[in-house]
């Protein structure tokens, strides 16, 4: 009996193509990766720029808001002089307060 060749052939084709298989699939994960690291790398780049605009514009903000300069300019753009009376401090008493409103409640009732 002769033994026929086209089970060793079908065998050796389906290695092939499984081997085949495998290699696209990692070439293309391999590929795939590599864009992701490039992105990756893209992004962290981005980020640290923000981080360094946020950090000039949180400087410039707090220059723009020190009280020396608010002062500065007020005197010498607008022409203001720096109050040196202290505040008027107004005090109440909340019972004086609900009675004149009931009084005024009553009276234009």
């Amino acid at each position: 009996m002769k033994k026929s060749s086209k089970p060793i052939l079908f065998f050796v084709l389906t290695l092939l193509i499984i081997s085949a298989a495998v290699f696209l699939l990692r070439v293309s994960l391999k590929i795939k990766y590599e864009q992701l690291v490039v992105k990756k790398i893209k992004l962290e780049n981005d980020f640290k720029t923000n981080s360094n605009l946020k950090d000039k514009l949180k400087a410039n903000y707090e220059s723009l808001i020190a009280e020396e300069r608010i002062v500065a300019v007020a005197k010498s753009d607008l022409g203001m002089i720096r109050n040196i009376e202290a505040p008027l401090i107004i005090k109440y008493e909340n019972q004086k307060v609900e009675s004149l409103r009931q009084t005024l409640e009553e009276k234009y009732e």
